[in-house]
């Protein structure tokens, strides 16, 4: 069954203390500094950056994340449908972002 997936939240990069010029590496280790999380899975696309970050220590935290490069913004992705309080384990992302159509 195929996941409806919902924008949640989003961050610019100026709002991350980065200029419009920065790296995308720099943006990625940036937003995760910035959440306090450790980067489980990193995909690159063209036109953005698929992250799945988790918080030190609770297996169950895990979270999908968009860079769209073009705008400059982080995109907090939110799985609807599934029924789930809280996150994901790292050993769901596959199947997860293929269900959910995030890796096209």
């Amino acid at each position: 069954m195929a996941q409806v997936v919902e924008v949640g939240n989003s961050w610019k990069l100026e709002e991350l203390g980065l200029d419009r010029n920065a790296r995308t590496d720099q943006a990625v280790f940036a937003f995760a500094r910035y959440a306090e999380a450790r980067i489980a899975k990193w995909i690159q696309f063209p036109k953005g950056v698929l992250l799945f970050l988790t918080v030190p220590g609770d297996p169950e935290s895990g979270w999908f994340y968009l860079l769209d490069r073009a705008k400059r913004t982080f995109y907090s992705l939110d799985l609807s449908g599934d029924r789930r309080w809280g996150g994901y384990r790292e050993d769901e992302f596959d199947e997860l972002s293929q269900t959910a159509g995030l890796m096209r």
